[in-house]
C-alpha cells in the first residue's frame, strides 16, 4: 500500500504539484467527508476535534495513470461544485497554498487547495454562490497525499 505524504511546506505543495501536473486535465472522483460528530448511546452529542474533520478527495489525472487521494484534516470548510449548466468539471489548474491570515488571531498555517489558480479565499463569497463557473475549494489545518495503485 502506497505511504501518505505529508505536506508542510512550499517546497512539498510543489513537489505535490509537479508529480500530479499542476492538476492540469484532471478531475474530481469522488470525497469522503467525516465530521467526527456523533450522538452516543446514552443519547448525548459528540462533536469530536478538529483532527476528525476530514476529508478525502480521489482524482484522476489524464496524465498520470495512478489515481491522486488527498487527505485534508481539520477541515474549516469546503466547496465542492457540482453539474453546471455551461462548464464541464474538469481541471486545468490549481490554486495550493499555505495561508496564515485567514483566521484573524491564529497563527497557524491552513492548506488551500482549490479547482482554478487565481482563486482567492478571503474573496471566495463576495459572489453569488452559484455564479458560473463554481469553483471548487478546501481550506484546512492539515494535508498529506498519495497516489493509489491502479
Amino acid at each position: 500500500m502506497n505511504k501518505w505524504t505529508v505536506v508542510r511546506t512550499q517546497m512539498d505543495i510543489d513537489t505535490l504539484l509537479q508529480d500530479y501536473g499542476g492538476f492540469h486535465d484532471s478531475c474530481l472522483v469522488g470525497l469522503n467527508y467525516q465530521s467526527g460528530a456523533f450522538v452516543n448511546e446514552e443519547q448525548f452529542m459528540c462533536f469530536g476535534n478538529p483532527e476528525e474533520k476530514t476529508l478525502h478527495m480521489v482524482f484522476h489525472s489524464q496524465w498520470e495513470k495512478r489515481p491522486l487521494e488527498m487527505c485534508f484534516t481539520g477541515v474549516r470548510c469546503f466547496h465542492i461544485a457540482g453539474w453546471q449548466e455551461h462548464y464541464f468539471n474538469d481541471i486545468f489548474d490549481c490554486c495550493l497554498k499555505i495561508c496564515t491570515d485567514l483566521i484573524p488571531g491564529r497563527d497557524g498555517p491552513l492548506f488551500v487547495w482549490a479547482d482554478c489558480a487565481g482563486f482567492s479565499p478571503k474573496t471566495a463569497l463576495e459572489r453569488p454562490v452559484l455564479n458560473e463557473p463554481m469553483i471548487s475549494y478546501v481550506i484546512a489545518s492539515e494535508l498529506k497525499w498519495k497516489f493509489l495503485q491502479e
